[in-house]
């Protein structure tokens, strides 16, 4: 019975980790206006990045799509090819 209540708990506590957020900071001191300016920054190149990602992600779905379209068009191919060899042979019969 107390099994339940400790999966439980290891679902609350990793739905606590996420939660939590990421403190960027510098590691030096800067005033209130470069620290802004600076997490900002940090901010832009996280989102250029993740943007970056995100285009891969997608040029690789389409390439592996297109893959798939390929060998669908072979295989009809062969099976047009198929077809029309059966329906010559019963002509010629």
């Amino acid at each position: 019975a107390s099994e339940p209540a400790s999966d439980n708990d290891d679902m609350s506590q990793s739905k606590k980790k996420s939660r939590t957020q990421i403190q960027y900071n510098p590691g030096v001191p800067m005033s209130k206006e470069q620290l802004a300016a600076w997490r900002r920054e940090m901010r832009r190149m996280r989102n250029r990045e993740s943007a970056a990602a995100s285009r891969q992600k997608i040029r690789d779905r389409i390439e592996l799509l297109e893959g798939e379209v390929n060998e669908w068009k072979a295989k009809y191919d062969d099976a047009m090819r198929r077809l029309s060899q059966t329906e010559q042979a019963l002509h010629q019969r």
